[in-house]
């Protein structure tokens, strides 16, 4: 499907609840791609998958209270974005997500791996150079490189960083890193425990500030999320998660994304349907976000 309005080619059948682009608050968009999966591909398939899912859970969340066909959102379907061709894949997610913004949406990027966050984050800081970021998943991504390449699923933070000063930068749940990591993570203080006493209080510290969340999924625990690409034991559970997110209710947010599925190393399917449900939470939480 070619959008009305949009430069880009946007594929796929709509998550559930989707209304008219034109008459849309929040702008929900597949970026579905593994090219620098340095484990296990497969998030490229991530779009379909969560889709489906959504079509199986109920519009209504018990964890805010609200419905989502009482919120304008659109899914403006998955962007193309070719398999090797990592230059043009960020190029063109920075211009699609630009049009998504100009459009008036607020912007939910999800599904592939998570150096597919960097432009969403970037276009984030262009627009507000006082962000900062929140960061959920199980690894700390803060590497130099990875294999002679600055720029890849681990080593997005780091990039994030070096852009706009680790000082704006907290990461929760992290479990995973490298011996280069920790000594980052413990020389700029970057990490906290995923807590919702944590996460509120650091929320409260950055007062009216912007801010950007990215979530790796693999934060949760590979035994109620095993469909990633680089499973580590010993995430937390969903309600730990739900307890996270719903800090972010009322905040100043201006972007967000959920990523790192790939469903079919979770053939029952319930790695997709928690993506839809996470997915469910974070457009509630966009509806609610302080203007």
């Amino acid at each position: 499907m070619v959008s009305s309005f949009m430069q880009h080619e946007w594929v796929s059948p709509y998550f559930m609840g989707s209304t008219d682009p034109h008459e849309a608050d929040i702008g929900l968009f597949g970026l579905c791609w593994d090219g620098t999966s340095s484990f296990k591909p497969g998030s490229r398939f991530a779009g379909s998958a969560v889709r489906e899912s959504s079509q199986g859970m109920e519009e209504f969340s018990f964890y805010q209270q609200a419905s989502l066909l009482d919120i304008k959102y659109t899914d403006y379907g998955d962007l193309f974005l070719p398999p090797g061709q990592k230059e043009r894949v960020l190029n063109s997610i920075e211009s699609a997500v630009h049009e998504v913004v100009a459009a008036g949406h607020f912007p939910i990027g999800f599904g592939g791996e998570h150096l597919l966050a960097f432009p969403l984050i970037m276009s984030a800081y262009e627009r507000h150079p006082n962000l900062a970021v929140v960061h959920f998943d199980a690894h700390a991504d803060l590497r130099s490189e990875l294999w002679g390449d600055e720029l890849t699923h681990a080593t997005i933070l780091g990039r994030v960083a070096d852009k706009i000063g680790y000082a704006n930068l907290k990461q929760f749940g992290i479990r995973s890193g490298s011996a280069e990591e920790w000594k980052l993570t413990q020389q700029h203080d970057t990490l906290r425990p995923f807590t919702k006493e944590s996460i509120r209080e650091h929320l409260d510290s950055l007062g009216d500030r912007p801010i950007y969340l990215t979530c790796d999924l693999d934060v949760l625990d590979p035994s109620i999320y095993p469909g990633t690409g680089t499973p580590e034991p010993g995430g937390i559970l969903w309600d730990v998660l739900i307890g996270g997110l719903k800090q972010l209710s009322g905040r100043r947010l201006v972007g967000m994304d959920c990523l790192e599925l790939s469903p079919h190393y979770d053939p029952s399917g319930v790695s997709a349907l928690t993506m839809a449900k996470t997915l469910r939470e974070m457009i509630i939480l966009a509806s609610r976000r302080k203007r």
